[in-house]
């Protein structure tokens, strides 16, 4: 099991992504990657950072919203869709 590389979600074969040929992405998920494309293109990192916050934060009522932010903020801008230095490599899969 790998993390999407855009929302960094756990992903299994099942769920990832796919490609413009149809073939599977394993950098993406279903949800972030499909026929080659961000199904958000126009998303930013902020946005999803507070998305992502929000669904942790409703999966563990107890979790403070700090907490869940630090965590967000800290692993999302770190996933290839986020970091420049990644930018292309998973356009040549």
């Amino acid at each position: 099991m790998g993390f999407c590389n855009s929302c960094g979600r756990p992903i299994v074969k099942e769920e990832y992504g796919t490609n413009k040929d149809g073939s599977l992405n394993p950098e993406f998920c279903c949800d972030c990657y499909q026929n080659g494309e961000y199904t958000e293109p126009d998303i930013t990192l902020e946005e999803m950072i507070v998305r992502k916050t929000k669904e942790m934060m409703a999966k563990n009522d107890r979790l403070p919203e700090t907490h869940a932010t630090a965590i967000t903020a800290t692993f999302i801008p770190g996933l290839k869709r986020w970091n420049p230095e990644f930018q292309d490599d998973y356009k040549t899969l």
